[in-house]
């Protein structure tokens, strides 16, 4: 699936914009969280937005693992700084390349609750 990988110490801060939702990988049954954050880099008509996986540890508890307590704790709009290594791969999908860039985060901070009413 990646032919060639970079990497590049990365820290975004902004608010969330999609459900942190929690996954595993099949291989050593880690959990990952994934979500989104919309900084505020680029016009308010068109924000950056990062994707950021929280990848969890294999000897941690369940209760105690990064990702579960991103999951369970934050959602849409909260305010969020998250330093990290910023991977970018390149993937075929039906025969066409592209680049995928994800943010994989060493640690979630939150800065500010969701604003009432939904307002960013």
């Amino acid at each position: 699936m990646s032919e060639q990988k970079t990497m590049a110490r990365a820290e975004i801060q902004g608010r969330i914009t999609t459900e942190p939702k929690l996954t595993r990988r099949s291989a050593d049954n880690v959990a990952v969280c994934r979500f989104k954050v919309a900084t505020e880099a680029g016009p308010a008509s068109s924000p950056v937005v990062k994707e950021v996986w929280v990848v969890g540890d294999p000897v941690a508890r369940p209760s105690e693992d990064l990702p579960v307590r991103v999951q369970s704790k934050l959602g849409v709009g909260c305010l969020v700084y998250v330093p990290g290594v910023e991977h970018q791969r390149t993937r075929r999908v039906r025969g066409v390349e592209f680049f995928e860039t994800v943010l994989r985060a060493e640690d979630v901070k939150l800065r500010e609750w969701a604003r009432p009413g939904g307002g960013a």
